[in-house]
């Protein structure tokens, strides 16, 4: 679904794949992996697509329909806490998750800092990232 979803937004935005990939500062061949669904991003290169394409992680994976431009513009601290959240998870129980169960936690993550109060949005996140191991 990213591949897809990604492949959209470029071409919204008017992009080439190779001016898109000099944004991502990767290779059009990397890029190109994506589009394909050949290759998944890891969590910092979804937060970089989030981010660099105004895009959602719920968007991305397909779990929005709208319109990226309908959408909430991204809360860029949010998704860096997100990825933070998952980095100090896996450094403290010595666990590495693939980039695609990475990028989902951080998708979930994302919308529960965006959601909640801080007491909430942590207690609920140890709760998602366990459930997710």
């Amino acid at each position: 679904m990213i591949g897809e979803r990604l492949n959209q937004r470029i071409s919204e935005l008017g992009l080439t794949q190779q001016r898109a990939a000099d944004q991502l500062e990767i290779s059009q061949s990397r890029l190109n992996q994506y589009l394909k669904n050949k290759r998944e991003p890891d969590a910092q290169m979804f937060c970089k697509i989030c981010h660099t394409f105004a895009v959602s992680p719920n968007w991305l994976y397909g779990f929005e329909d709208k319109s990226p431009a309908d959408l909430p513009k991204i809360d860029k601290m949010a998704l860096e806490t997100a990825v933070l959240f998952l980095k100090k998870y896996e450094e403290s129980h010595h666990k590495s998750f693939s980039a695609e169960k990475s990028a989902r936690i951080i998708t979930v993550v994302y919308d529960i800092i965006v959601s909640e109060s801080a007491e909430n949005a942590q207690k609920a996140i140890d709760w998602v990232i366990e459930a997710a191991a």
